[in-house]
């Protein structure tokens, strides 16, 4: 899938209440391109949500299609991988 696609399935799937408020943020930021710091701190976190959401849905239809590996698998990879000793 796309970033275009993902995108336009994340606003199918987003509440109105929220789109209107990134919107208006947004054009926020094109009529006041000298926004203060705590808005730019604000976009940046709107923007590690979003990728968030994206990862997530991207990790569920991956399970959906078989590509996922069981959880116990994917610790047991884990544990070799960063030598975690086992649980006593």
């Amino acid at each position: 899938m796309t970033i275009k696609e993902l995108l336009l399935q994340e606003i199918d799937n987003t509440p109105n209440e929220l789109l209107e408020t990134l919107l208006n943020f947004l054009r926020s930021l094109k009529t006041n391109p000298q926004q203060s710091p705590g808005t730019y701190r604000e976009l940046l976190e709107r923007i590690d949500y979003l990728e968030t959401i994206v990862g997530i849905r991207q990790g569920l239809d991956e399970f959906e299609r078989g590509a996922g590996i069981p959880a116990e698998q994917a610790l047991e990879t884990l544990k070799h991988k960063f030598n975690i000793p086992p649980r006593s």
